[in-house]
């Protein structure tokens, strides 16, 4: 039975960290999924590979715009994740098990008495032991693996960082990755998790 890594967030540094987790792990051992509201995947790229623009053979497309083949991507929004059970719960009724949650999901503006402060994303704070009350994933800055929960690893906003730009995401996806590199040598000998996936609430309705 494969692992699974799930990644929360497809901004460019979430699909930035599933191409390099997928370029890192081979598909038959570890299944990679991405759960966003948001199609931020940009289908431009898409078009200029499909005519030949982009490609193996002459241009490499960016990185952090288009998903590597052998990632799965769930378009749903995230209602919150059970740490407990390891289980991210989307708004759909599905629900997805992980070995290996990754939160990239950035910052949102939390207006203040004293001003605008940025928090994390709202599912967080509805999780209990996922996150503070301000919704960000506190995280060891070597290895970005939260300090409540080992198999949690956060990245970017989403940790109370300012958001990096140039080669900055592209650091802290090399340190996300060394740090899930050495959470999966330790727990090498653990059972996948086994949390049945449910199916949206529309897709389990007869038709």
């Amino acid at each position: 039975m494969k692992k699974r890594i799930v990644i929360l967030g497809n901004g460019s540094t979430g699909i930035l960290a599933a191409n390099r987790l997928r370029r890192r792990y081979d598909e038959s051992e570890f299944q990679i999924v991405v759960v966003g509201k948001y199609d931020t995947r940009d289908h431009e790229i898409e078009l200029l590979m499909a005519i030949g623009v982009l490609g193996s053979r002459t241009l490499l497309p960016p990185e952090d715009g288009r998903l590597r083949a052998g990632i799965d991507f769930r378009h749903t929004e995230i209602g919150s994740v059970d740490v407990a059970r390891r289980e991210v719960c989307c708004t759909d009724g599905s629900s997805i098990g992980y070995d290996v949650l990754v939160v990239a999901t950035g910052a949102r503006p939390v207006p203040t008495p004293d001003g605008v402060l940025y928090g994390g994303a709202r599912y967080v704070v509805r999780s209990a032991g996922l996150g503070d009350a301000c919704g960000l994933v506190r995280v060891d800055p070597r290895t970005l693996q939260s300090r409540a929960a080992p198999e949690v690893f956060a990245i970017g906003a989403a940790t109370g960082t300012p958001a990096d730009t140039g080669a900055g995401p592209h650091v802290a996806v090399e340190h996300l990755v060394a740090g899930v590199r050495e959470f999966l040598t330790r727990t090498a000998d653990q059972a996948p998790v086994s949390v049945p996936a449910r199916e949206p609430r529309d897709a389990a309705q007869p038709s």
